[in-house]
């Protein structure tokens, strides 16, 4: 069962995959093409036909006993140019149909790749790097194309031409050229037949090799700054060396197996074509055969290369596309989920009013990123509406697991988010991101785009008013009157044009706009200077009072006026109260303070 199952499989998938990615417009462009290639195909093996017609009337008319008669050679001249001109007029036109199929599936391809990232676990991702997956992007468009492509170009007119030449053969009494004409095909097909298995696993080893190269390729653009940082250009640089080396030599397997392939079919022709010539020189002397059906079937003889070639480059080919196709089939394999955004879900908020703050309760939660390596351990902790809980510990606590935990980035091994009362695993996660929750993660990430699209990220309805009033909220209203085109200045690629300081106040901002229930503020200062740390703070006490607020910090000087403050050690909960009780209890928060004040000092 092995690799020809193995290749079944993998072909009716890239079919079903292909299938899936075609709507009408491209069914209908599809079968014009498939129209255009039949006609093509009829046309090419019939112009040889018109030409046997063409010399046989022109050696006629040389013959000493007949006049020339001009219509005789007039007419078939006329078959065989317009059944050219037709050929040539039936080729211009397909490519740009086949083009338009490409472009659209390529497009498709694209959109579905999107759509499925966005919505693949975390978890995967983060195994994953994005130049890889973006090279297995490149590498399925570049297989669907070859497929597309030889299934208009190649399948249909080498069946049409091969069919169409073979009955006029019959037709010609020499069942001799018919054997020579079929033994030659049958030769072309078990040659490509094989070199096709032998390229297929080749193909693949190709594209690992690709997606590893690329990968190096974009960790290292992506990371320019931290290696100039440390002087690791050459480090980088020798580590894409070897990645692009190996594939080199993969390349060159793929290609040696094309040249054998090649000249396997090279020889297979010249005996063909050796036979032929000998059959057709002796029907000749013996009468049985006119100069014109010579001329036709040497002819038949060299255009039958042409469509035997196209099946065996077309072999050939989808062996390559299934290598390159296979890193996106299993990409569109992983399952989704558990809270992938359902497209039909209601549009998020527009921030034009608050919403009632609600409870929250985290009862028994488990989890580790590696179920062998429990990051937390047996969480309960629970966030009256209104008031504001900060959870604090030394790195490694586990605070930050706990803020994806309730963005529902990642799902507990065991216990539960309640969201006033409603497990956080029933609630849609668009309305749960988009609607109910607002969130400063710890280094904020920007898009390149303008400000306010960066601001109003997820909030598409947003007017300009909504906008700035969350500047305004985020201390961001001096920046954005500083710079010439204020809220409409680009931030550049992952916001670089902007300082770390002012990055975290548009994701601030960001989180204000929202005007949502519950603010998860997950270190919402660390990257401000003292007085727009003042600034900020004041900003959120004012427009959290009232709200519920979980806080992950680190600093404690800035969660002081939490009404409750959790201290989380080794992912489970060792005290718990207001920053006074905790001082007074001199345990591990009054350890941690002494140290942070000690450290300022």
């Amino acid at each position: 069962m092995s690799s020809t199952g193995s290749r079944c499989r993998d072909i009716m998938q890239v079919a079903r995959l292909l299938r899936s990615q075609a709507d009408r417009h491209v069914l209908w462009l599809a079968l014009g093409t498939v129209s255009i290639v039949i006609g093509s195909g009829v046309l090419a093996a019939l112009s040889p036909l018109a030409l046997k017609s063409l010399i046989d009337a022109v050696a006629a008319s040389q013959q000493p006993d007949r006049a020339i008669r001009l219509p005789s050679a007039l007419f078939p001249g006329a078959a065989y140019l317009l059944l050219l001109f037709a050929g040539r007029v039936l080729a211009d036109i397909r490519p740009l149909l086949s083009a338009t199929i490409n472009h659209r599936i390529h497009s498709r391809l694209t959109q579905r790749f999107f759509d499925h990232v966005l919505r693949l676990p975390l978890r995967y991702l983060l195994r994953r790097r994005s130049g890889e997956l973006l090279h297995s992007l490149d590498l399925a468009s570049a297989g669907a194309q070859l497929v597309t492509n030889h299934l208009a170009s190649s399948l249909l007119p080498v069946a049409v031409e091969l069919f169409t030449m073979t009955t006029v053969l019959i037709h010609l009494g020499q069942p001799a050229l018919v054997g020579v004409f079929g033994a030659a095909a049958l030769a072309y097909f078990a040659i490509f037949s094989a070199g096709a298995k032998l390229m297929t696993k080749a193909a693949r080893d190709v594209s690992h090799s690709s997606l590893e190269t690329y990968a190096q390729l974009g960790d290292g653009i992506a990371h320019l700054e931290t290696l100039r940082y440390f002087a690791a250009e050459c480090q980088a640089s020798h580590r894409l060396r070897g990645a692009s080396a190996i594939l080199e030599r993969q390349w060159l397997r793929l290609n040696r197996l094309n040249i054998v392939i090649a000249l396997a079919a090279s020889v297979t022709f010249a005996v063909a074509m050796a036979a032929c010539v000998r059959i057709c020189a002796e029907a000749v002397a013996k009468g049985a055969m006119t100069i014109g059906g010579f001329v036709l079937t040497t002819v038949y003889m060299l255009q039958m290369v042409r469509p035997l070639e196209s099946l065996g480059t077309a072999a050939r080919d989808f062996s390559r596309a299934l290598g390159h196709i296979r890193p996106l089939l299993d990409l569109l394999a992983e399952p989704l989920s558990d809270d992938s955004i359902r497209a039909a879900a209601a549009a998020p908020a527009n921030g034009a009013g608050r919403r009632r703050p609600f409870p929250v309760r985290l009862e028994n939660l488990h989890f580790g990123y590696d179920p062998d390596r429990p990051v937390l351990k047996g969480v309960d902790i629970d966030v009256p509406a209104g008031s504001t809980t900060a959870i604090v510990g030394r790195s490694g606590s586990g605070k930050t697991s706990l803020a994806r935990l309730l963005m529902r980035l990642y799902t507990p091994q065991q216990g539960r988010i309640l969201f006033e009362g409603r497990p956080i695993a029933s609630i849609d996660v668009l309305e749960l991101r988009g609607a109910l929750v607002g969130f400063v993660p710890q280094e904020t990430a920007l898009l390149h785009a303008t400000i306010a699209e960066n601001i109003a990220l997820g909030t598409a309805a947003a007017n300009r008013d909504d906008i700035l009033v969350a500047v305004r909220a985020a201390q961001l209203q001096e920046l954005v009157d500083s710079l010439p085109r204020g809220l409409d200045t680009p931030v550049g690629e992952r916001g670089m044009q902007l300082s770390g300081g002012e990055r975290q106040r548009v994701g601030i901002a960001r989180a204000l706009l929202r005007r949502p229930g519950l603010y998860v503020l997950d270190e919402p200062t660390s990257m401000l200077d003292s007085k727009t740390e003042v600034d900020i703070q004041k900003a959120l006490q004012s427009l959290c009072a009232g709200v519920t607020t979980i806080i992950i910090a680190h600093r404690l000087s800035t969660i002081v006026h939490a009404d409750e403050i959790v201290v989380l050690d080794d992912g489970q909960v060792r005290e718990r109260g207001s920053h006074r009780s905790l001082l007074a209890r001199n345990g591990l928060y009054a350890q941690m303070w002494r140290q942070q004040m000690a450290g300022d000092g």
